[in-house]
């Protein structure tokens, strides 16, 4: 088979030869298409926002209050800054999804492309 190839390449001549004679020597190239795809990993739960409590001064049952202005400010804050950290989230889970999805139809592929190189 040596011999073969050696003489190819010198009736051939071109730069398609390096080609051939590297895919003839290797054959395990024909299928290295098939890359097996990464699931992604999912965000993890330590990153769960936790709601702030309501400041001693609120009664939740009454909904009422006796809480300064400050104290008031403060908990407005926190709330904002919780909302944000859903928000942050919300998108990382969507992503997750997104990239899960992807994943599903690369697997699909790569079984596809698996199954065809064993024809």
């Amino acid at each position: 088979m040596t011999q073969k190839i050696f003489e190819l390449v010198l009736v051939v001549r071109n730069g398609l030869i390096v080609v051939f004679v590297f895919l003839t020597l290797m054959p395990w190239l024909a299928y290295a298409y098939c890359s097996e795809p990464m699931a992604p990993s999912a965000p993890s739960s330590f990153g769960v926002p936790t709601k702030p409590t309501p400041p001693f001064c609120v009664n939740t049952i009454t909904k009422t209050h006796t809480c300064s202005d400050w104290e008031l400010q403060y908990y407005n804050s926190a709330i904002a800054m919780y909302n944000n950290e859903v928000d942050d989230y919300i998108r990382k889970l969507k992503n997750y999804v997104r990239e899960a999805s992807d994943f599903a139809n690369e697997a699909l592929a790569y079984a596809k492309c698996r199954i065809n190189n064993l024809n």
